[in-house]
C-alpha cells in the first residue's frame, strides 16, 4: 500500500471515529476504534509500519480536532504499538487468545500513557476515575479489535492456507 493511500486510510479512520463520537455522544462504552485498528494490524501483520503510519495520521488528526492536549493521543498511540511489536515475539498472533491479549495491554498502555501525560500537563482527573471509565470499554473493545482481527488477516490467512497446500503438490 503506498504511503497516500495509508495517510487517506488514517484521515477516513479518523473521521469516521469522530462522527460516531459526535453521533452517540459522549458514551464511555465506545471503543477506540484507532487504537484496536491500529495495534491488532501491528500485532498481525509482518508490515507493522504501514499500520504505524496509518494510527499515527488519524491520532494526528483526532487530538487537532478535538484534544485538549495535543499530543497525547499520538504519543500514547506510539508507546501501545511499541508494546505490541514486543508482544509479536512472545505471542503467537495466529491464536485468538493472543489477540486477546494485545487488545487489553494495548488498552492499558495506551489509557495509563495517556493519563499520565494529561496528569503531567494539569489534568485534574485522578487515575482510578480514568481506569473506571476503561473498564467499561474492555468488552466492546475485545469484540470491535475481534472483528478488526478478521478482516485484517483474512487475505494472510488465504495466501498461507494456498501456500500450505502448494507444498503437497
Amino acid at each position: 500500500m503506498k504511503l497516500r493511500y495509508q495517510i487517506l486510510l488514517g484521515l477516513a479512520l479518523a473521521l469516521a471515529q469522530g462522527i460516531i463520537f459526535r453521533f452517540l455522544g459522549d458514551n464511555p462504552f465506545i471503543p477506540n476504534a484507532i487504537l484496536l485498528v491500529t495495534i491488532v494490524g501491528v500485532f498481525s501483520t509482518d508490515d507493522a509500519m504501514r499500520w504505524v503510519v496509518i494510527g499515527w495520521t488519524a491520532t494526528v488528526l483526532r487530538d487537532l480536532g478535538s484534544s485538549l492536549y495535543p499530543g497525547t493521543m499520538a504519543m500514547s498511540l506510539l508507546l501501545a504499538v511499541g508494546m505490541s511489536v514486543f508482544l509479536t515475539g512472545w505471542i503467537s498472533n495466529e491464536n485468538l487468545f493472543g489477540v486477546v491479549i494485545n487488545i487489553l495491554s494495548g488498552i492499558t498502555v495506551y489509557y495509563s500513557a495517556f493519563w499520565v501525560i494529561s496528569y503531567l500537563a494539569g489534568s485534574p482527573y485522578t487515575y482510578l476515575y480514568a481506569a473506571k471509565i476503561w473498564a467499561l470499554q474492555i468488552p466492546f473493545s475485545i469484540v470491535f479489535g475481534l472483528i478488526a482481527y478478521h478482516f485484517i488477516t483474512r487475505s494472510i490467512k488465504e495466501k498461507r492456507r494456498k501456500e500450505r497446500f502448494r507444498k503437497y503438490l
